[in-house]
C-alpha cells in the first residue's frame, strides 16, 4: 500500500518542478519576466471568460482521468482514449443532427461507441493475450483518420469555411454556466461520475474484486475473483467516461465536431490520472491543476508573446515526475513480491 503523505508529497513535488520550469522558461524567452510570471499565475482567473474556459477543461479533463483511473484499477491501461473522445463527439453530432432520436438515449448511444472499443480490448487481453495498451492504442490511431475525413468529407457543413459539421440544434445544447466562456452543467456530470467511481471503489464488491484484481491477478484467480470480467468491464467502463467527455465537447463546448478539436484530451487525461495517484478522491483536484497550467500558459503566450512551447514544456515536467515515481514505486513492489503479475494501486 502506498502511504498517503508519499502521495502527496510526490505529487508536490511534480507540481513544484512544473512551476519552477515556468519560471526559468519565462526567464529565458520573455522580455518583461515578472509581468510575464504574473500573467501566467492570475490569468486564468482574471475575468468571466477566462475563469470559465480554465473550469470547462478541467471538467473534461476530469472525465478522462477518472476513465484512466477505472482502467488503471484494475490492472489495465486504456491508451486510446484520444480516439475514444473523438467517435464519441462524432456520433453525438451525426445523432443530435442527423436522427430524431431524444437526447438521452442519442447520449447514451453515443458514449457507448468508446465503451464497445475500449472494451474489445480488454476482451482481447483476456481471451487471447494480445496487450490491451496495443490494442487501445491502434485503434484510436485507426478511428482519428477516419473521423477526419468524414468531417471535412461528407458530414461537412457546407454553408461555413469551417473543416467542422453542421451545428447541433440549440435545444439539445447544455446550459452554460458562465457565458461567454464554454463551461456548462457538463461540470456537474464530471462531479457525479468522479463521486460515483469513488463510492464504487470503495464501497462497493465489485470495486473491492476489481482493486483485488488490478494489485494481483494471481491471487485473484485463487481467491476465486473472475479475472476476466474484471479486464473487460473496466476498460469498457473506461471507454464510456471518455465518450462523455466526446458528448460534452459537443453539447457543452464547440456544438459541432472539428477537425482536431478533442485537443489531447485521452493524452492529458493520462497525466490527471498519474497525478491524482490513481485516486477517485484526488481526481479533480489534479484536473483543476493540470487545466491551470494549460490556462496559465495559454494566457502568458497570448498576452505577453512568451514562447508557444510554454504549456507543452510545463505538461512535460509533469509526465516526467508523475510518471518516473510511479515506475519507481511499482519496481520496489514488483521486488517485495517477487511476482510481475501486479496492476494498479489497491
Amino acid at each position: 500500500m502506498i502511504r498517503p503523505q508519499t502521495t502527496l508529497f510526490s505529487s508536490i513535488f511534480a507540481a513544484t518542478a512544473a512551476l519552477a520550469t515556468v519560471v526559468v522558461v519565462i526567464l529565458l524567452t520573455a522580455a518583461s519576466p515578472a509581468e510575464t510570471f504574473g500573467t501566467f499565475i492570475f490569468g486564468p482567473f482574471s475575468n468571466r471568460y477566462a475563469l470559465g474556459n480554465f473550469l470547462s477543461v478541467a471538467s473534461l479533463l476530469g472525465l478522462t482521468g477518472a476513465g484512466v483511473v477505472i482502467a488503471f484499477r484494475s490492472g489495465v491501461f486504456n491508451l486510446g482514449g484520444e480516439g475514444q473522445v473523438y467517435s464519441a463527439a462524432l456520433m453525438t453530432t451525426v445523432l443530435f443532427t442527423l436522427t430524431p432520436i431524444p437526447s438521452v438515449p442519442a447520449i447514451l448511444i453515443a458514449a457507448s461507441v468508446p465503451m464497445f472499443i475500449a472494451g474489445l480490448s480488454g476482451w482481447l487481453f483476456h481471451k487471447t493475450g494480445a496487450d490491451e495498451l496495443i490494442t487501445s492504442f491502434l485503434f484510436s490511431a485507426a478511428l482519428v483518420p477516419v473521423i477526419d475525413y468524414l468531417i471535412v468529407g461528407p458530414l461537412r457543413d457546407q454553408e461555413t469555411s469551417l473543416l467542422a459539421t453542421p451545428a447541433v440544434p440549440e435545444g439539445a445544447r447544455l446550459m452554460q454556466l458562465l457565458p461567454p466562456s464554454t463551461l456548462s452543467t457538463g461540470l456537474v456530470w464530471t462531479l457525479l461520475a468522479v463521486a460515483l467511481l469513488w463510492f464504487v471503489l470503495h464501497w462497493t464488491l465489485l470495486g473491492y474484486e476489481l482493486r483485488i484484481v488490478g494489485y494481483n491477478r494471481r491471487l485473484a484467480r485463487y481467491a476465486g475473483i473472475p479475472v476476466g470480467w474484471y479486464t473487460t468491464l473496466p476498460m469498457a467502463l473506461s471507454g464510456f467516461l471518455h465518450g462523455l467527455a466526446g458528448v460534452i465537447l459537443v453539447l457543452g463546448v464547440h456544438h459541432r465536431s472539428i477537425v482536431g478539436f478533442s485537443g489531447g484530451l485521452g493524452w492529458n487525461g493520462i497525466a490527471v490520472a498519474l497525478i491524482a495517484r490513481n485516486r477517485p478522491g484526488l481526481i479533480v483536484p489534479a484536473a483543476i491543476f493540470f487545466a491551470y497550467l494549460s490556462a496559465g500558459a495559454r494566457a502568458a503566450v497570448l498576452e505577453n508573446q512568451t514562447t508557444w512551447e510554454l504549456g507543452s514544456l510545463v505538461q512535460g515536467v509533469v509526465f516526467l515526475f508523475v510518471t518516473a515515481d510511479l515506475l519507481k514505486r511499482r519496481h520496489r513492489r514488483t521486488t517485495a513480491s517477487g511476482t510481475t503479475e501486479t496492476g494498479g494501486t489497491a
